[in-house]
């Protein structure tokens, strides 16, 4: 049998984040990571950088979910893809927190990132990694 390679994904922390509070199309994106139909499956990559401001959001603006937060994390250290940062200079946009993730995304040889974010979304690519919503994640993953 031969195996499928799933693309691999950086979740920005918008979507995370949106996925854990208010479900919707980001949980649909984020589910994803669990799945196990073929092509409806990705492998997710997580720095410490994404990891650390979505602990810091969910602790200031949703204090209510933080005792989901050490559930969620597990989840993510056990299917993601983890990688170091510091190795690339990326500042391509304004916010240092989008840069980390552009950077996570290219030390971990993305396919894409998925994030709300209007200035990650402006750039429609970045050096091969496509950066879409995770509406157009959810639909270009289906079968």
């Amino acid at each position: 049998m031969r195996s499928v390679r799933r693309p691999r994904v950086v979740f920005d922390t918008n979507v995370l984040v949106s996925a854990l509070v208010f479900g919707g199309i980001p949980r649909q994106a984020v589910d994803l990571i669990g799945s196990k139909i073929g092509s409806k499956s990705v492998r997710p990559v997580m720095s410490e950088a994404i990891l650390t401001e979505l602990r810091r959001i969910i602790s200031v603006k949703f204090p209510e979910f933080a005792p989901l937060l050490s559930r969620y994390e597990s989840l993510l250290r056990h299917y993601a893809f983890w990688v170091p940062l510091g190795g690339q200079v990326v500042s391509v946009v304004r916010d240092p927190d989008d840069n980390a993730i552009l950077e996570t995304s290219l030390v971990g040889k993305c396919e894409f990132v998925t994030s709300g974010d209007k200035d990650l979304l402006a750039l429609g690519a970045y050096k091969g990694i496509r950066i879409v919503t995770p509406a157009e994640l959810v639909e270009l993953l289906k079968e």
